[in-house]
């Protein structure tokens, strides 16, 4: 890739894009297009700053905190903008017909209680040391077996099993700890 081969991008971006595009969703509610706008600007920041790239963590780790300061940074200018509500949108719900209403699923009070578990979740996930946090996610998030989960953080397939069951272990008890008082507390409000 660093020689200009299209065929390596290709398989680079093939391989990284629908990774980072689930990880940018498990951390965010942000919409389809936004979230293709994180990805995409994350793989360029990749690619151009490739000579940087040192090799102490996988390449996949590495796009990953590129993605991760990507996906802050659009939470903070979002933080900036000001909220604006449109007149007109509340006279089209004034004559909302009833049978338009979205499934059950999708509903205001169901998606702001998956929305509140997934941050519960990412609460749970951001407490944990680092290196749990990552197998956690490669096996759940990206469903990656023990033997790619292995591979990618530089050990071997025991190693990875322990350290999957550590973070499994560590995972369940920090959220007995604190996401279950959260996901009470949300759904009280």
């Amino acid at each position: 890739m660093r020689a200009g081969e299209q065929r390596a991008f290709d398989e680079f971006f093939n391989s990284s894009a629908p990774r980072l595009a689930a990880y940018v969703a498990r951390r965010s509610a942000l919409d389809t297009a936004s979230l293709e706008d994180v990805v995409q600007c994350a793989l360029i920041k990749a690619v151009r700053n490739l000579a940087s790239y040192r090799g102490e963590a996988a390449l996949f780790t590495w796009i990953t905190e590129i993605c991760r300061h990507e996906l802050a940074d659009v939470h903070r200018k979002a933080a900036r903008r000001p909220a604006h509500f449109s007149l007109d949108e509340s006279e089209t719900t004034a004559n909302f017909d009833p049978q338009l209403r979205a499934p059950e699923h999708q509903e205001p009070i169901a998606e702001l209680h998956v929305s509140a578990q997934r941050a519960a979740i990412m609460q749970v996930l951001d407490g944990l040391p680092d290196h749990y946090g990552r197998a956690l996610e490669a096996k759940y998030g990206d469903g990656l077996s023990v033997d790619e989960i292995a591979k990618e953080l530089g050990l071997t397939v025991i190693a990875a099993q322990s350290l999957l069951a550590r973070a499994r272990d560590a995972f369940r008890q920090r959220w007995r700890e604190t996401a279950a008082d959260t996901l009470y507390k949300a759904s009280k409000s």
